[in-house]
């Protein structure tokens, strides 16, 4: 599995580019490995991980709107790769780690603040201090 075809996936479901983030958005590749080395050790649908990569693979250079609706048919109505496929964004966006059945997700507090929800929500991370005096300055997008 490749950490670089997580990411080009990541993208696509968190939606970068989007008119919500700004143009400049990333995602970590160190923070991508994570992610997908926990989804593969602790979600239910882990095991798909290279079915989902795979797939996403063979679809990845259609047409936009090809690829979108590849993407719905092929992964996110599949019963297994759909599931894993929010599983990713959940992670992104929130800083979630996969769960185990029957449990919560449990954000994790060195990925919390990296979350993309506080750059769509113009936000800082709440509870976390980023340096003295951070909330004088304003979040990341708001002009």
């Amino acid at each position: 599995m490749n950490v670089d075809d997580f990411i080009s996936l990541s993208q696509l479901l968190v939606g970068i580019p989007s008119p919500v983030l700004p143009p400049d958005t990333t995602l970590d590749p160190a923070l991508a490995q994570v992610f997908m080395d926990q989804l593969c050790t602790w979600s239910v649908q882990g095991p798909f991980m290279e079915q989902l990569l795979t797939t996403w693979n063979e679809i990845k250079d259609q047409p936009p709107e090809l690829r979108n609706a590849s993407v719905d048919a092929l992964i996110m109505n599949d019963p297994n790769l759909g599931p894993l496929a929010r599983q990713i964004i959940l992670a992104w966006y929130n800083g979630f780690h996969p769960w185990v059945e029957g449990q919560q997700p449990t954000p994790d507090p060195a990925y919390y603040s990296q979350a993309l929800v506080w750059i769509v929500a113009y936000a800082h991370p709440v509870a976390v201090p980023l340096r003295f005096d951070y909330w004088h300055t304003r979040p990341r997008g708001v002009v």
